[in-house]
């Protein structure tokens, strides 16, 4: 997966919605929408170090038992 890809995409569409709405949402309410969306860029930047970590993780042990199994 192209995080930077992903990190634009989401900027982006993010810029786009913001500067269509603020036109017609109220201060607060558009304060509490940036507020959520940044929980939310901050949920999916989590889960894909979450992502990246488990698979670092894998690869090691799979690397680590071909190792052992040569030795026997």
């Amino acid at each position: 997966m192209n995080v930077m890809l992903l990190a634009g995409l989401i900027f982006w569409g993010t810029m786009s919605l913001v500067l269509s709405e603020l036109k017609t949402v109220s201060v607060t309410m558009t304060q509490t929408g940036l507020v959520w969306l940044s929980y939310g860029l901050w949920a999916i930047a989590g889960a894909l170090v979450a992502h990246t970590v488990i698979r670092v993780l894998r690869e090691r042990r799979t690397k680590q038992n071909e190792g052992a199994r040569h030795e026997m």
